[in-house]
């Protein structure tokens, strides 16, 4: 993580301290964070932006953060369209709040564009969110890759839905992580699953994506099983938007196996995903 995103980490995990608000890092970033993530894993795309999520009763309690960001003390620039974001420098920041209060069914409604948004895994995602040391005296929440992943699965459909180009990183994002979960030279778990008696996966290369699936599955709210359902029915066809975007940009044999492969890792997502929602 580079000194610049840093900064922007550190000023709005110290302003909602201030105001004895939770903030838990929700967005790409937390690939660079996350205890997950070992140190031989491929190289995760970069980000300036630092995702948060912010559990709070109401839009004035939202507002106070806000501004707070805004004043003289931590000097970000507000977005000229988007209400959620902020800017420093080249970095910038979403804040998003969710919680039954302000979003109610997890649907959030910006006051003043009226945009619809969904924070439909929110509550339990940020619940189960890791601490992890920015430096001495200042802590982060940071959001499990199972986390990342569930939320990542309802952005792809809620984008995709709109419209919006960012569907794409999305669909990659999930990618990554179907193909890499567990799979560091010193995690045994993708090993462990070929002499498990209740769920027994063989194959190496996609048991990642099983675990992964066993996690998500045992995350998800109802609302949040709803939307991997969706995506699971919608992605399985061979040429779905899903797959066609993990095999953009490659020649027709190439396309067709990293489509075959994506088709594999969601067998294996899914596996996993519906053995642990059946417990």
């Amino acid at each position: 993580m580079d000194s610049e995103i840093k900064e922007v980490v550190c000023a709005v995990c110290r302003a909602a301290e201030g105001l004895g608000v939770e903030v838990v890092l929700v967005g790409a970033l937390t690939t660079e964070l996350t205890p997950e993530k070992g140190s031989d894993y491929p190289q995760f795309r970069r980000t300036n932006d630092a995702d948060f999520g912010v559990c709070v009763r109401d839009w004035p309690t939202y507002e106070k953060l806000r501004e707070k960001l805004l004043g003289d003390e931590f000097k970000f620039e507000p977005d000229k369209s988007i209400e959620h974001r902020l800017h420093r420098g080249n970095a910038m920041t979403d804040i998003i709040p969710y919680g039954n209060e302000i979003a109610p069914g997890g649907t959030l409604v910006w006051p003043k564009s009226e945009f619809e948004m969904s924070v439909v895994g929110f509550d339990e995602v940020c619940a189960a969110a890791d601490k992890v040391e920015l430096e001495e005296g200042l802590s982060v929440s940071v959001i499990t890759v199972p986390g990342f992943v569930l939320l990542k699965i309802i952005a792809f459909l809620d984008r995709k839905a709109q419209g919006e180009e960012k569907h794409k990183d999305d669909a990659k994002d999930i990618g990554y992580w179907l193909e890499n979960y567990a799979g560091g030279t010193e995690d045994e778990r993708r090993y462990d699953l070929a002499n498990k008696s209740d769920l027994k996966h063989e194959d190496y290369v996609t048991a990642g994506a099983v675990l992964l699936g066993m996690e998500v599955g045992a995350l998800a709210s109802e609302a949040a099983a709803e939307c991997v359902g969706k995506f699971l029915s919608e992605s399985e066809d061979l040429y779905s938007p899903f797959l066609d975007i993990l095999a953009a940009g490659s020649l027709d044999d190439a396309g067709e196996r990293k489509r075959k492969e994506g088709m594999a890792l969601l067998a294996a997502f899914k596996k996993g995903y519906q053995h642990r929602r059946s417990l």
